[in-house]
């Protein structure tokens, strides 16, 4: 039995980015740190960055008492105006961590908006990513989800399309079927503004799937990210299994010369892709081969 890390494994940019902000922030000033919303869809990674004194705060402080808050950060997903504007009026200083592949997808949307277009998210309209880019179009960008939200579309105004920068590529193009379909008669432009870890990241994912006999996904129960790539993985393997942490490891899983392969989403941490590889290593014997990897540049 053999078992080895998915070597394209790890943060994607944005979220490698914003950690990294916080931790030097919190090292330089030697104070704690408050994020704007979890600062990542990983309860375990998390917990780390309280130890380091990184908390999280829900937007209900911008709108009452600050209690002597002085600075916030703005996680990968971005923000609308709004959350700006009343940071400034609270005299907080905003210590920005918006992933540049979103800010990029709120200034075309915003310009697209601007020119007088009908502007569709496709996308989750409870997503924070989602909520930031309709902030952007004053709240008047439509959002599809379900094939109903198309009756919401003017059929005859001109109609600029993006996308979550998250969801799956064969998800974004079925909607924008849809969105076609609804609006037959005119100009439909489309703005491919998937992430491109994202789109990339399937594809190198199904490719490791295949390759090993046991896949273990590890994630954050609320990423999104991690759903969808588990998803990819169980259509290749059936022999997948999702876990948040090393204690959910079951060694019935596993069987004679098996190679285990450990993969994780986005927000997965490779620290945490170390501990379930050891576990399993530890706990069946198997022979860890491959090398631990720093996270990608």
């Amino acid at each position: 039995m053999k078992v080895l890390i998915d070597p394209r494994a790890g943060f994607c940019g944005g979220v490698r980015r914003v950690v990294k902000m916080a931790e030097q922030h919190m090292a330089e000033t030697g104070e704690p740190l408050v994020s704007l919303g979890d600062v990542i869809h990983n309860e375990v990674e998390i917990g780390r960055l309280k130890e380091l004194g990184l908390s999280g705060t829900s937007h209900d402080i911008l709108e009452g008492s600050t209690n002597g808050m002085k600075k916030i950060l703005i996680r990968a997903h971005g923000e609308p105006p709004q959350t700006y504007e009343k940071a400034q009026k609270l005299g907080i200083e905003i210590i920005d961590g918006t992933c540049p592949v979103v800010t990029r997808s709120q200034t075309i949307a915003r310009t697209h908006y601007l020119a007088g277009e009908q502007v569709v998210i496709v996308g989750k309209p409870y997503h924070p990513e989602t909520i930031g880019i309709r902030g952007h179009c004053d709240d008047q960008a439509l959002v599809v989800y379900e094939k109903s939200d198309v009756e919401k579309l003017d059929p005859d105004r001109k109609t600029f399309v993006l996308a979550q920068t998250t969801v799956a590529r064969p998800w974004f193009q079925e909607r924008i079927d849809w969105i076609k379909q609804r609006c037959a008669n005119i100009e439909v432009q489309v703005e491919n503004t998937l992430c491109r870890f994202v789109v990339g990241r399937d594809r190198d994912l199904e490719k490791f799937a295949k390759e090993v006999n046991v896949l273990i996904m590890v994630g954050g129960t609320k990423s999104s990210n991690t759903k969808v790539l588990y998803d990819v993985c169980r259509k290749v393997n059936p022999r997948s299994h999702l876990v948040v942490t090393a204690s959910e490891i079951d060694v019935n899983w596993f069987e004679g010369d098996d190679v285990i392969g450990v993969t994780g989403s986005a927000s997965t941490p490779h620290w945490l892709l170390e501990n379930v590889r050891d576990a399993i290593a530890e706990r069946t014997g198997a022979e860890i081969i491959g090398t631990n990897a720093t996270e990608r540049a």
